[in-house]
Parts: structure tokens; sequence; C-alpha cells
């Protein structure tokens, strides 16, 4: 699902070179060599307490930083169970996971969000979804997200956006946009899509393969997945590099288009169900006691940007 290249990294002097497959209509194509393993550290709730950038064509006009005691629920709500309460069992995907509040779950620590999906006996995956609808609206404009994804057989963290008001009906004729998904251990490919269609489901989209350095599940070094979105187009960054850009004229049967209507967030940590497959539970941790950073989803920050010009 991405496009054009993704940055070049220098390490012990070697130039690494991403590699990128492109895809049409949901059909990828790979072409992934793998150059190195990165050796993350073993951290635990470790947070890189960094500050949303600045830029010159764009003025910050929201963020959370995470650094209140708890989640502010002024800007998020909290979703619940297993998809039943909001008419869509297994969250539409045949998902495995309950999500809970619990803080063993879900819980801000040293400035960062932490999701941590897990496993007991008897009581099955659980993990954490919020939204911001009603809270925090987003139309154009630049969003950015600090971020790092867990690396489990079975899990599918995202960073995703849902329409506000369903216009054109329930999904995915109102839209989806998708500013990151990762799956299993696969956190060198970064997944970014939009969803849509009035006759059919429709998706538009294309997967990045990053170096195993410039990978996403690295705690201690976030990477920050972006979209400039105004009513022609939206461009996805990584690291303020461009991956990927579609332009509305050119998406088969978009209109009426759901795209210049407003969105709210979501962020989440699915386990299970149609996009990664089956889980292995001894994977997983039982609750966030000592339970590693690479097995959960952190973020650092979400900033939203207005356009200056």
């Amino acid at each position: 699902m991405l496009i054009k290249s993704i940055c070049l990294r220098y390490f012990a002097g070697i130039i690494l070179f991403s590699v990128l497959a492109s895809c049409s209509n949901g059909n990828f194509v790979e072409n992934h060599n793998e150059i190195i393993e990165a050796n993350n550290p073993e951290t635990y709730d470790y947070c890189p307490n960094n500050e949303p950038l600045k830029y010159s064509d764009y003025d910050l006009v929201w963020s959370d930083n995470f650094n209140s005691l708890s989640l502010d629920i002024n800007n998020w709500n909290y979703m619940y169970g297993d998809g039943s309460l909001y008419g869509i069992p297994g969250w539409g995907n045949n998902e495995d996971q309950t999500y809970v509040d619990s803080e063993e779950n879900i819980y801000i620590s040293n400035g960062c969000l932490f999701i941590v999906p897990t496993f007991n006996e008897g009581v099955g995956f659980e993990s954490a979804r919020i939204n911001s609808s009603q809270k925090r609206i987003f139309l154009f404009g630049r969003i950015d997200v600090a971020f790092s994804v867990p690396e489990l057989t079975g899990v599918w963290p995202a960073i995703w956006m849902l329409p506000e008001y369903k216009r054109y009906g329930n999904w995915p004729a109102s839209g989806e946009i998708d500013l990151m998904e990762t799956k299993n251990k696969a956190s060198d490919e970064l997944v970014t899509t939009i969803h849509y269609g009035h006759d059919f489901h429709r998706l538009v989209g294309k997967t990045t393969y990053l170096s195993q350095l410039s990978k996403l599940t690295n705690p201690d070094d976030q990477n920050i997945v972006s979209i400039l979105w105004d009513e022609e187009s939206i461009e996805w960054l990584l690291n303020n590099s461009s991956i990927y850009r579609i332009e509305f004229n050119n998406i088969e049967a978009l209109e009426p288009n759901p795209f210049v209507e407003e969105f709210h967030s979501l962020i989440n940590v699915a386990v299970g169900g149609n996009f990664p497959g089956n889980p292995n539970s001894d994977e997983y941790c039982a609750s966030r006691l000592n339970c590693p950073d690479v097995k959960k989803m952190i973020i650092d920050y979400i900033a939203y940007y207005e356009s200056s010009k």
C-alpha cells in the first residue's frame, strides 16, 4: 500500500536502503531483502518524551502528549467488549480479543500511552481500543503520531480514523483512513490504506517495506507517521519523508467523496482475526508487570495541525 521511497538511514557508515513494494487494489507485490537485524534493548515502560514537531507551513492546534496520570477523557473514549455492543461481533474481522479499560491493558506512564495485549487462561485475550469521537474531530491539515508497535504472532496494532458522521451510510460507504497498521512480527511492513465504497467494499493503499533499523517496533527511538490531508488528496509520511499519496480525482467510484467530511481518530491493538491470523498465546504477557516494551503499543504523542497557507 505505499509508494515512493522511505528515508535512507546510516549505521556504522553503511547506507541501508528501504525496499518498497507496491500494490494495486489490495494485491501486494513483495520485493523484500533483509540487510541487518536490529536488536532492540529490553525496556519496560520507556517513553522518549518527545515534543510535537514544528512546521513552517502548519500551525499546531491540538496535541495529547499523555503527560497526565491517566487517560484524558476530555480527548478519548474507551471502547468495550467483543464488538457486540456496537453491532459488529468480532469487530467485523473475527478478532479474538475483548477490549477493556483495565490498567493491565491501557495506562499512562512516564509521558506515554501504553496498550498491552494480554492472555490469561480462562479469560482469553484482552486489549484496549480508544477513539476521539465527539471530543477531537479532524478535517484536513496534518496529523502526526509518534509510536512503537508490538511484535507478536497474531497481533494487529492500528492508528486510524473513522467518519464522525456517517453521511453516506455505514462502513465502508462513509470512509476509513488507516494511518498505520502492522501485523504479527512484521513491524518492518507499514500498511496504509483508505476504505470506501458506495456499491461494495473498495480499498486503495500500499505496504512500505522498511529496513530492520527503521522498523516500527522501536521503543527507544520511535517513528512518526503522518498524513497531510486536504480537499484534493491524502499523503502519508514516515519520519517526514513521503511514502504514499493518493489524489481523490484518480480514485475509481469515489463520488460522493467521503474524505472531505469530518473524522475522529482511533488507537487500538487487536488480536487475531482476518488480517493477522491466529495468535500464539504463549508469546503474550499475562499483565503489564514485567512485560517488555516490544510487546506493547506505545504512543508518545498525537498532534493535529492546520495549514497556515
